[in-house]
């Protein structure tokens, strides 16, 4: 029996920082939850562990649901594990779904005050 291959999406997204060119890497939730672990309220709390934070995108006509990491560096960790547990393969496109909601476990550092 063949599995088919992990699809893998690796795109920019306007939706994470002001600089609107975020790297975005996701793919399906039961394929990521079998390489990081389930938990959370999608099945995103073993990725947000391992990341400090996870983006879920979800069609909500299809019920498709796809879970990553936002991120150049963090995105290329994910494909890697990824990869290292299953073949994947990677379009270079946002997966047919909307951004759902993304949370980071720590805030980024204050920048310190003027005086």
């Amino acid at each position: 029996m063949t599995t088919l291959p992990c699809q893998v999406y690796l795109f920019r997204s306007a939706g994470f920082a002001p600089s609107a060119g975020t790297v975005v890497s996701v793919a399906q939730l039961d394929r990521v939850v079998a390489v990081y672990g389930a938990g959370g309220v999608f099945g995103e709390g073993g990725l947000s562990s391992a990341f400090d934070g996870a983006a879920v995108f979800k069609n909500y006509a299809s019920g498709a649901c796809f879970i990553g990491v936002w991120g150049a560096r963090n995105a290329s960790r994910f494909r890697s594990k990824l990869r290292a547990h299953m073949e994947i393969a990677v379009y270079n496109e946002a997966p047919d779904a909307r951004l759902s909601f993304w949370g980071a476990a720590k805030e980024r550092p204050k920048k310190p005050a003027h005086k």
